[in-house]
């Protein structure tokens, strides 16, 4: 007994040195800039799921006409890059999206560690990229994941908005099996993000989107009640062709937005055939346009969104859809 209690000891000092490990970074250090335009265009890509197998030139093809069509500012990827891709194949996929000289950031889906390279290798290829890729992962700190940062859109010396980009991570395998939840650490890092940047501004809160895979439960929550007639619920356009594959577990991400008024808008991915956006309680909550043919797709709806935010601060909305070029 005596000999299990020193075991237990040990193990305990082990996990509480392991915790002692993660370093705590200011908000200012997971924080990128860029200039914002009049009218900033962000096109929001999804679900491309490039791998070794395909006819990696046709996809380009489709994504080349997606972005011409588009004219963005900015390209936000809001996960499943990649679905059984190598280093290879991740590289070019990256070179082709610098090759339009347009600022492009992502994150990350429950795909994108099938594949035959690690999220940390992925992680720190993205993290040294460099010319035209905004991302930054710090990947010792203490919050969950591997792609929390923000890009602050900027207007001179001021932040005009801010766009924050979470993991959401992938499989839960605890009290239930299913797909994986923003951590409570991670709405925390959210709310030192969103205070931070408050601060900076004069104590008045920033707008900002955010853009992540996995949809909250409260986009089932939403459409629901949009569809019964809430006022609180405005469906804004789309459809629900499937059912929302949310968590079953809610860490109070959208508690939280509502709390720190910030947050205008929230955009996922993860569901192929659903393209809806409903504005809830003041936040849109909004699905992409899936941007490929790989795995499931719905024929008409294959391309990509764009976000527009206006010089008032306001937001619009537009579908770029289109089909492949046959040879």
């Amino acid at each position: 007994m005596k000999n299990k209690k020193i075991s237990v000891s040990l193990i305990a000092l082990l996990l509480l040195c392991s915790c002692s490990n993660q370093k705590v970074y200011e908000p200012s250090d997971y924080i990128l800039e860029t200039t914002y335009k009049d009218n900033y265009r962000i096109l929001q890509l999804t679900d491309i799921h490039i791998s070794n197998k395909d006819d990696q030139q046709r996809q380009f093809d489709f994504l080349d006409e997606t972005i011409s069509m588009a004219n963005p500012d900015m390209i936000v990827i809001t996960g499943d890059l990649f679905t059984f891709a190598d280093k290879k194949t991740a590289k070019r996929f990256f070179s082709f999206l610098d090759s339009h000289n347009i600022y492009w950031t992502c994150t990350f889906g429950n795909h994108d560690e099938q594949c035959y390279f690690s999220i940390d290798w992925l992680t720190d290829c993205l993290n040294n990229y460099g010319s035209y890729c905004l991302f930054k992962d710090i990947q010792d700190d203490n919050v969950f994941g591997n792609a929390n940062f923000a890009i602050n859109l900027m207007q001179g010396n001021d932040i005009f908005e801010q766009i924050i980009l979470f993991d959401s991570n992938r499989y839960h395998f605890g009290s239930y099996f299913g797909y994986d939840y923003i951590k409570e650490n991670q709405v925390e890092w959210y709310e030192k993000i969103v205070n931070y940047t408050t601060n900076q501004n004069g104590g008045n809160p920033v707008d900002s989107l955010a853009f992540f895979h996995i949809p909250l439960p409260e986009f089932d929550e939403a459409y629901t009640k949009a569809l019964a007639g809430d006022s609180e619920a405005i469906l804004d356009g789309g459809t629900q062709r499937e059912p929302v594959c949310c968590p079953d577990y809610n860490s109070g991400l959208f508690n939280k937005m509502l709390d720190l008024q910030s947050t205008k808008g929230v955009f996922v991915g993860h569901d192929h055939k659903n393209d809806y956006r409903v504005k809830y309680k003041g936040i849109y909550l909004s699905y992409g346009t899936n941007s490929s043919d790989r795995v499931y797709y719905e024929d008409s709806i294959i391309g990509g969104q764009v976000i527009v935010i206006h010089n008032d601060h306001s937001l619009s909305f537009e579908q770029i859809t289109h089909e492949y070029k046959e040879d």
